[in-house]
């Protein structure tokens, strides 16, 4: 027959101290997850802003090339129809370019702001305040550095 358990003994095992190890008793626990969960929401976020950007340029490259299409079979000449593609392939290539830089800032973006929710918790750690101590003093290194230069 099983024992009737307490609120107190749920989530415990006999015999095994939870706050013996720091951060394994389940409110600690449960605030050490909460960056988690922060970043994963920043994370989707993001992402789904990226794949609307990724949506919008493959309905407008599917507008223009069905224009090119339509420039290309109606061309009076074969030079023309060269000089319209031509144009095409100029301006498609700038466009993948732009939109190469546009993905590569989204991305960026989405991993600082991911990892920045780690970061407020980190200080919190010895080894974060000394990480932040030490990314301190460079700053000042460099400032000092650029400061001598000119």
């Amino acid at each position: 027959m099983a024992k009737p358990t307490t609120q107190e003994a749920r989530g415990q095992r006999p015999g095994f101290p939870f706050d013996a190890i720091p951060g394994m008793d389940p409110a600690s626990f449960a605030a050490n997850l909460e960056p988690f969960f922060q970043a994963g929401t920043k994370a989707l976020d993001t992402w789904r802003m990226v794949s609307e950007e990724l949506l919008e340029f493959g309905k407008a490259r599917l507008t223009r090339n069905m224009e090119m299409s339509r420039k290309v079979t109606q061309s009076p000449s074969l030079d023309k129809a060269i000089e319209a593609q031509a144009d095409f392939a100029r301006s498609m290539m700038q466009d993948y370019i732009a939109e190469t830089g546009k993905l590569a800032e989204l991305g960026s973006r989405v991993m600082a702001e991911t990892f920045s929710c780690w970061k407020v918790e980190a200080v919190k750690t010895p080894a974060g305040r000394a990480a932040q101590r030490f990314e301190s003093e460079a700053e000042a290194e460099a400032s000092k550095h650029s400061l001598a230069a000119e």
